[in-house]
């Protein structure tokens, strides 16, 4: 059932078995495992059903690291009931397994198990993500790898299949009914976690302190407590949580915070043709594909091939293309700033003559690029002296890129330069810098996809949670979503979110039997 925490009485004590901190799709996956089962589930979501401007801002922050986004602009998360589902592209893609492996060459790489371990997990993501039970491989679509064209079919780029949920699921109304009916299930809206609590040195929560805009305060007491709130305001909850240590809950190591990743977004380049007779749709990766009777979407996307980045030290990246016209081109070669490499690179010895129906449409295409984001302990979350709503400290975000994350950028769109250039495909023009310098494209963000800032790692000096995404030296708190993920590879974050959701609600039942 759903409360407005608004009415409860003031300090309140509300008792339980689990209690979920965050109501997006990590927090919703893990409730719906409870449903009608004797245990007794409290999920406290921030906000209310629809969005609300006060609720937004407790998102407050303020930012002095690189160019990052405002926190509590609403096109990077939501505050309110199914989180950022609420604007989530529906987009579900695979880790490729070198994520997840321990790479020498890179500092701090690694999860705690492989790939194959989530796989049981996977299954059942693909129904809450309504992308139907076909898997990802390019047989499953249709497509013949043998038939795919240099050059993206090796040696240093090869298709990958991102599926996307039809119709786009969103958390709310899809799953809120039937949390809602659940006689087991308690969904106080409204409510803000603000300090865990704990009355011993056993590395026990006692309680969990949750405000309201109106004024209200309460306390919840659970057996188990489960922190689903995001990488940025996971991060914030434990260290507001001084009542065991001024450092913060599961911070005796000073990690919880560190290693804050996104994707790094940006414009890569223009692919300029050969020929004017190509079809820049062996390109474009959007696709509707009949399977079975039903109308399914998947995006064709290029990513860098194994053997290359062990090869070459590189982090990975995704490229998709889209469609460009004669006013982008002329605005990108009026640029003075663009490296440029003869032969491999020069666009101008093309012949930009239109081949399309389209009036402006050039024989060409644009490369908007995804490049994956190594771990840096000094890109991090801290609190600030700032104070949000209700007057807790707000948070201090530092973002920080490495000149590996630059190298990694620049050699891989070299490396697609070389490859059209092989192919006798087109010549590319790239927008990023590739020079040795800490200079990035000059539209490079850092996409909503937050990761890090309580990593997962089996020896707690490297990590905030063990293998089970138990805070380390806590016996009852857990934590889910991005913000465990020890490294970000380049893949969408919310498939893998919801599995390691589900994998956690598995181990946390078994723990309450």
């Amino acid at each position: 059932m759903f409360i407005d925490a608004r009415e409860l009485p003031s300090d309140a004590s509300i008792e339980g078995d689990v209690c979920i901190v965050g109501g997006g799709a990590a927090g919703i996956s893990i409730a719906r495992e409870f449903l009608n089962t004797r245990h007794r589930v409290i999920l406290l979501e921030s906000g209310d059903i629809l969005f609300n401007e006060e609720t937004q801002n407790l998102y407050l922050g303020q930012n002095i690291g690189q160019k990052y986004w405002d926190p509590k602009d609403i096109r990077f998360r939501l505050r309110f009931f199914g989180g950022t589902t609420n604007h989530w592209g529906g987009w579900c893609a695979m880790p490729d397994p070198l994520d997840f492996e321990v790479r020498p060459d890179i500092k701090y790489s690694g999860w705690p198990f492989p790939l194959t371990n989530l796989e049981p997990w996977y299954n059942r993501a693909k129904q809450l993500c309504r992308i139907g039970p076909y898997g990802f491989a390019l047989s499953d679509w249709g497509i013949d790898p043998s038939s795919i064209p240099p050059p993206f079919n090796g040696p240093h780029f090869n298709f990958q299949i991102v599926r996307v949920s039809k119709p786009i699921v969103r958390f709310s109304p899809v799953y809120g009914p039937s949390l809602e009916l659940a006689q087991n299930i308690r969904i106080f809206l409204n409510a803000n976690g603000i300090y865990f609590e704990t009355e011993t040195d056993n590395g026990e929560v006692t309680a969990l302190r949750v405000a309201t805009l109106s004024g209200k305060r309460f306390s919840v007491r659970t057996k188990l407590y489960i922190l689903a709130s995001g990488a940025i305001e996971n991060a914030r909850l434990l260290l507001l949580s001084r009542s065991r240590a001024q450092l913060g809950f599961g911070n005796d190591r000073d990690l919880v915070g560190r290693f804050l990743m996104a994707h790094l977004s940006y414009t890569g380049g223009i692919v300029a043709f050969m020929s004017a007779s190509t079809d820049p749709a062996m390109f474009y990766g959007r696709q509707l594909y009949i399977r079975d009777g039903r109308q399914l979407r998947y995006v064709r996307a290029l990513s860098l091939a194994e053997k290359t980045r062990r090869e070459r030290a590189l982090p990975n990246m995704r490229l998709v293309f889209g469609p460009i016209n004669a006013k982008k081109i002329n605005s990108i070669k009026r640029r003075s700033d663009l490296d440029q490499i003869p032969d491999l690179y020069d666009i101008e010895s093309i012949d930009m003559q239109t081949n399309r129906k389209e009036a402006g449409e050039l024989s060409g295409i644009l490369a908007i690029a995804g490049s994956e984001q190594l771990p840096n302990p000094e890109s991090r979350i801290t609190l600030s002296e700032i104070k949000d709503g209700l007057g807790m400290q707000a948070v201090k975000i530092n973002w920080q890129l490495l000149r590996q994350d630059k190298r990694g950028m620049a050699e891989g769109h070299r490396l697609l330069g070389i490859e059209l250039g092989r192919a006798n495909l087109g010549r590319y023009q790239t927008f990023v810098p590739l020079d040795e310098k800490d200079t990035w494209p000059d539209d490079m963000i850092a996409n909503g996809h937050c990761m890090g800032t309580t990593r997962m790692h089996a020896d707690e000096r490297l990590g905030v949670v063990d293998e089970n995404c138990r805070v380390h030296g806590m016996k009852n708190l857990y934590i889910a979503g991005s913000s465990v993920f020890p490294t970000g590879g380049a893949f969408n974050p919310t498939f893998t979110i919801v599995a390691l959701a589900l994998r956690l609600a598995d181990y946390v039942k078994n723990e309450l039997t």
